[in-house]
């Protein structure tokens, strides 16, 4: 096959996420994703104390532990005059406003993180309407203060599977924000309506710069340049870690210039996806927990918009 069609030529590939959390109900709330995916546990803050070396208990007045209700685990450290403990199924249920399915719901680092995959009605058609995307709301939270309520959007390319969080490289177009907590049903309703406008903007330039890199015209020679800046030679490096670093390079070079599931050879688009064909189901070793995380804000995520950012400038 040498162009893209709608069918998925690697049907068995499972994205990390599915792994991590699939739901087959596929729920219409947070509460009934929260329930099906193992977040429906509670949280309470704790008093904090420590104890001297005589014995004697000293109360920390000004923090509060977070804890697991059920198991009594330990979730962090909060400020205790100003931290709101919030449940997994409160922190998402903006999202119900939509009224799309939640796809996917679980736990990361130790139920410290939570997250839940949205499948909006909307697809992402790029290079000509040749190259199907499906496009999905990732949500994320924590109850160790590490991260915020947010949104970020991950593309899904149909032919490989391969999950794409690609910045927008305009300051008016985001793949990611914060979203503000509220009660009312009003004000839910807004943060809704602002993610799915948000998600549609992302969606309308994401087609934009795939377009842009297809078009693009890349030689070998090129090509290897930007990928000795997006993954550079190790430092102190040995011929051990020299040989590995060639065999990456000429795996991503492999992969851009030969394999169907990439496609686009020759060009910026086929570039950035065979970085990401590489970082997603190449690269030796990771949980799915870990992959998932790279991808949405880890080495996967930062080599394939160093990919496209070089390629989009014309470095």
């Amino acid at each position: 096959m040498t162009t893209p069609t709608k069918d998925k030529l690697f049907s068995t590939r499972e994205v990390p996420w599915m792994k991590l959390g699939r739901i087959e109900d596929q729920p219409k709330t947070a509460k009934e994703a929260a329930e099906l995916g193992g977040l429906d546990f509670t949280v309470s803050l704790r008093q904090l104390a420590w104890v001297g070396n005589d014995g004697q208990v000293w109360s920390i007045p000004n923090r509060r532990a977070v804890v697991a209700d059920d198991d009594h685990s330990f979730m962090g450290v909060v400020s205790g005059s100003a931290y709101h403990s919030l449940q997994y199924g409160e922190a998402f249920d903006f999202m119900d406003n939509l009224g799309q399915p939640y796809v996917a719901a679980g736990a990361l680092r130790g139920r410290r993180q939570g997250f839940m995959v949205v499948k909006p009605d909307v697809e992402a058609m790029v290079v000509g309407g040749e190259d199907p995307h499906d496009v999905f709301a990732v949500l994320r939270t924590s109850h160790d203060c590490s991260r915020a309520v947010e949104v970020s959007v991950m593309m899904l390319r149909g032919r490989c599977m391969n999950q794409l969080t690609l910045r927008s490289f305009t300051k008016d177009v985001h793949y990611r924000w914060a979203i503000k907590h509220t009660s009312t049903m009003k004000a839910k309703l807004e943060e809704a309506k602002t993610s799915l406008k948000n998600i549609g903007l992302y969606v309308k330039r994401f087609e934009e710069l795939a377009d842009r890199l297809a078009e693009r015209s890349v030689t070998a020679t090129k090509a290897r340049e930007v990928l000795k800046i997006v993954i550079p030679q190790p430092k102190g490096k040995t011929p051990r870690t020299q040989l590995q670093w060639e065999e990456r390079l000429a795996t991503i070079m492999s992969l851009w210039q030969s394999s169907p599931t990439v496609a686009y050879a020759g060009t910026a688009w086929g570039l950035v996806n065979a970085v990401s064909e590489y970082m997603d189901w190449y690269r030796p070793g990771g949980s799915p927990e870990s992959r998932f995380i790279n991808a949405l804000e880890g080495e996967t995520h930062k080599r394939i918009n160093r990919t496209a950012g070089l390629l989009l400038s014309g470095v």
